[in-house]
Order: C-alpha cells, then structure tokens, then sequence
C-alpha cells in the first residue's frame, strides 16, 4: 500500500477509503459474515453474522483495569500488572484468544486472509466507544521486520491501525520501527518474551510531536511487545498512550 512522505520525514499512511470503494465495486463485501459467507442486509460493515457473533469468544466479565486479563475474582488489577510497571494507560481487546478466535487470529497473521482486518477493525472501533477510550492524536502500528514483511507480506496491525483511522479520523503515523528480528513471541515464556524484545525498537520520529497515542498490535499476552514499543514512545515525549489489540 503506498505511503507518502510528510513535512517531518514521517512515513504518513494513506488513506485506504479510496482502496475499499474500488474493492467493493469488484468484489462487494458489504453485508457478508467474512466467517461462513453468510449474506444478509443487516450485517452491513461488521462483516459478521449473528450465529458467527455468538461463537466467538468476546472478551468479557471481570477484567483487569490496566490489561483488561480475565480474572477469577474481583480486583482492580491482575497480578501481572502489580508486579510489572506497565507504560501504556490502559490496554483493551475485544476478543479473548482461544477458541474460534483465536483460530481468526490465526488465520488472519499466518494463513493470508488479510481481508480479516476489516472484521476486526470494526469490533476495535465498537471497543473503544464502549470503553469511551478517545482524545488521542495518532494511531501508532506495532512494526515488523523487515524480513517478516516480505514473507508475509503485509502487516497485520498496520492494516487494523489504517481502519481504525477511516472510522474515527486520527492519522496513522509510523514513530517505531524493529530494529532487531526476534524469536517468535509465540515460542516463549512469560519472562523470555520480556528480554526477546528487548532493545528490539527503534523511535523514528521528532520527539515530543505526539502526545496522546493509540497504540495497535494484534495479541495481548504478557504486554512486553506493547510495552516495549510504549516505553519508546514516552521516552520521546509521549504522555499519555492507549493500548489496542485484537484479542487477549
């Protein structure tokens, strides 16, 4: 997707309007359950039907205040956030990441169904208004390395970030880049996830441009991706900085 280069030497992501109008044009989507191929007219840009709606697995119920963790019993925060000092505000999702949605996830990161993005796009947007989350003025992508963007050949956050931007209007803006490529989060346990990214980013913007940040990855499981990317973004000016992602 083409980028343009902005006044301060930002990668400035375009807008995709333009992109969805001709898809839909060849190939509607519109009213379609991107899940099972169901069509009806009150599906509009969900993208997902009613049956498909109940099936996955939303996040709900008693959720930690800072990470938005299930929990067993009423508390304002998980153990994991009263252990480690997070550098985000608050981070939410609105799926839990098992069953059929993590199978989405899944095939939305792995198995090339990028189209996936739209779907989880607007249960991101529908999250934000319900957590009444908003003042922020741009909308920053976790990035992948280089090598693993060739091989996928697109990036899945990227993509979430660039809707989330059609839908309510802050810019995507690319202040972080990797640096280094890592081991596979997936492959690690809770503390190696925390060193494996470790000086694994970079800031690639003016410091102090930005204050208030969205930030978008597409899993929450122990924060140290998003918490990395975040801690950049503070040290260079950053006050305040939420956190989005597909599925917890």
């Amino acid at each position: 997707m083409d980028m343009t280069e902005g006044e301060d030497g930002l990668k400035i992501f375009d807008d995709i309007k333009i992109l969805d109008e001709i898809a839909e044009i060849l190939v509607p989507e519109k009213n379609l359950c991107y899940i099972c191929n169901y069509r009806d007219e009150y599906i509009g840009d969900s993208h997902i039907c009613k049956s498909c709606s109940a099936d996955v697995d939303k996040l709900e119920g008693l959720l930690c205040r800072k990470c938005s963790k299930p929990l067993d019993h009423d508390a304002d925060l998980c153990d994991e956030c009263l252990s480690k000092v997070k550098c985000f505000e608050r981070a939410v999702a609105p799926l839990e990441y098992k069953g059929l949605s993590k199978k989405l996830v899944r095939d939305y990161k792995y198995g090339g169904k990028s189209y996936l993005y739209k779907l989880f796009g607007q249960m991101l947007v529908e999250r934000l208004e319900k957590e009444e989350i908003r003042g922020f003025d741009a909308i920053v992508p976790v990035p992948l390395h280089t090598l693993k963007m060739r091989t996928r050949g697109y990036n899945q956050s990227e993509l979430i970030a660039k809707y989330i931007s059609l839908k309510i209007g802050p810019p995507v803006l690319k202040l972080i880049i990797r640096t280094k490529k890592t081991v596979p989060q997936s492959s690690l346990t809770g503390e190696e996830r925390w060193t494996n990214v470790k000086d694994a980013f970079e800031y690639s913007g003016k410091p102090g441009m930005i204050s208030n940040i969205l930030l978008v990855d597409d899993i929450y499981t122990t924060g140290a991706t998003l918490n990395a990317c975040a801690s950049i973004l503070r040290e260079n000016g950053a006050s305040k900085i939420w956190c989005a992602t597909i599925a917890r």
